[in-house]
């Protein structure tokens, strides 16, 4: 497995749109609302998330995570004077378990190593990916009802 990062560009948009959907389907589905208004509301919801996280993270590195040549995901990180922070990192369901978040992860592990740096990370509380984060070191620093905010040291 060959895993690669590209810069996202203006033609990405549908691809970052699809797996940003596919984050959200399985909740979605449980509402039992049609397809028009689940199509609304995550049209509204990406742009929202769009607009936060070019307001709160200008400088962000802003990913295509590509396996093996095929288009699998996105990952969202800023490089911090005191720390990394993996702000995003979402993988297509028909990829996910097969190494390319770990993968990634790890990598930006030993650069923080490298650099003396922490890796910080938000997570959902009942996301899945808490277990590999937690599998890859990750700590609770803090929680509420939502979140979980992590970190490698």
């Amino acid at each position: 497995m060959r895993v690669e990062l590209k810069p996202i560009t203006k033609d990405d948009e549908p691809f970052l749109y699809e797996v940003y959907v596919s984050t959200r389907r399985k909740e979605i589905d449980s509402w039992g609302w049609s397809v028009e208004q689940i199509q609304h509301f995550l049209e509204m919801q990406w742009c929202a998330q769009q607009t936060s996280y070019r307001q709160q993270f200008p400088d962000a590195s802003h990913c295509i995570i590509l396996s093996d040549d095929k288009y699998v995901g996105r990952l969202l990180t800023e490089n911090l004077p005191e720390h990394h922070h993996l702000i995003d990192i979402s993988i297509l369901p028909s990829f996910q378990g097969k190494g390319v978040g770990t993968f990634l992860i790890t990598q930006l592990q030993q650069k923080a190593k490298e650099e003396n740096k922490l890796v910080i990370l938000q997570v959902f509380q009942t996301n899945p990916a808490r277990e590999l984060y937690e599998r890859l070191g990750f700590q609770v620093m803090s929680a509420d009802e939502i979140y979980l905010k992590m970190r490698w040291q």
